[in-house]
């Protein structure tokens, strides 16, 4: 992948002190390959607040000098021409893009700017408004990456996410901005924290929960479905 400092200050920091990628995953309680993936490979993109608390400590270094202040922009998909909507007598379809995010989502929003139309589905409008209580003007799809959260959600599975729900809610599916970049987590609101802080859940026990303050974790919005190919 193209030069990126943060990551070669990592590759840095390890060569000073005599670390492999091996190593600096396994004190991060990754899978082996983490640090060669998000290194050599781009995946993920950016570090989260608990990884690079982690790293830092290990290197000896402010965790501020191991986060991308963006996310690294992803090549954009290519993009495919927008087919009609199909004609399905007596069951109305609504339209909801399925995007890529090209730039970090840091105030929460997945606008124009943020992302890029990958498809349009169609879906059916009364289970949209009836069943999951959204509009569809409100509705977008992601593909989930990673393993955080399997087997809730597998990598590649799609989300439709209601971007209209920002408010964080104990026990509910959020896609959030924690700083680091955008994560799928079960959301907690901690009581009686000033200012409030939010616990972030993975499904996966690799994944130990961590905190964040509610003001930084910038909620994209409240997970409704999931799509998966069997």
């Amino acid at each position: 992948m193209q030069c990126d400092p943060i990551r070669q200050k990592i590759r840095d920091r390890l060569r000073e002190n005599d670390l492999t990628m091996r190593a600096a995953a396994a004190a991060l309680g990754r899978n082996p390959s983490y640090m060669h993936q998000f290194l050599e490979r781009g995946s993920p993109r950016a570090l989260g607040y608990r990884d690079s608390e982690k790293l830092a400590a290990m290197l000896g270094c402010d965790p501020d000098e191991l986060r991308h202040p963006v996310a690294p922009r992803r090549k954009p998909y290519p993009r495919k021409p927008r087919a009609a909507a199909p004609q399905v007598p007596g069951a109305p379809l609504a339209a909801v893009s399925e995007v890529a995010v090209q730039a970090a989502a840091g105030g929460g929003a997945l606008n124009d700017e943020a992302t890029t139309e990958a498809a349009r589905w169609y879906l059916p409008e009364a289970m949209l408004r009836h069943e999951g209580g959204a509009e569809p003007a409100n509705l977008r799809i992601l593909r989930a990456r990673g393993d955080s959260m399997e087997p809730a959600v597998h990598d590649g599975d799609r989300l439709l996410v209601d971007i209209a729900r920002k408010t964080p809610a104990t026990g509910e599916m959020a896609v959030l901005w924690d700083g680091g970049g955008l994560v799928v987590k079960r959301v907690e609101v901690l009581p009686d924290t000033d200012p409030p802080r939010l616990r972030l859940i993975s499904a996966n026990p690799a994944y130990e929960p961590y905190t964040c303050l509610a003001g930084e974790a910038h909620m994209v919005g409240t997970v409704l479905w999931t799509v998966r190919r069997v």
